[in-house]
């Protein structure tokens, strides 16, 4: 029996196509998900923000707040000019330094120009951990 080559090539054509087929599926199954624990993430943070705490801990897992700091750049030109007119090149990365920037808005209580600065408080959820028996 003769293999050809055109055959070959379509049996991976076809092949390839119900791959892309499933990942479409596998991504759309993810995506439904990860929205459905984005609510969930919410709600734990109105309810610690409700209840004035900071973590909830269950015999399913512990629910914590993490607070995490960013500086995006909106206009590199005008960081690039602050930059420059302000020697401050330590907050020059292939981004700008949050902790570099977080310095300079607590030394000088204002933003740098270009930089959008904030902090984001998120939600971790984390599976209990197993205790070893003595």
């Amino acid at each position: 029996m003769t293999v050809r080559v055109d055959d070959v090539i379509a049996t991976y054509m076809k092949l390839r196509n119900e791959k892309e087929a499933i990942e479409a599926e596998i991504k759309s199954q993810v995506a439904g998900l990860k929205a459905k624990m984005d609510k969930i993430e919410a709600w734990l943070k109105e309810q610690a923000d409700a209840q004035g705490v900071t973590s909830f801990k269950g015999k399913h897992g512990t629910a914590f707040l993490t607070t995490t700091d960013y500086a995006n750049v909106a206009d590199w030109d005008a960081v690039l000019e602050f930059v420059r007119t302000n020697e401050a090149f330590d907050m020059l990365e292939k981004r700008v330094s949050k902790i570099a920037v977080r310095g300079y808005i607590e030394r000088n209580k204002a933003v740098p120009a270009g930089v959008t600065y904030g902090t984001k408080i998120d939600v971790t959820v984390r599976k209990p951990t197993m205790k070893v028996e003595d």
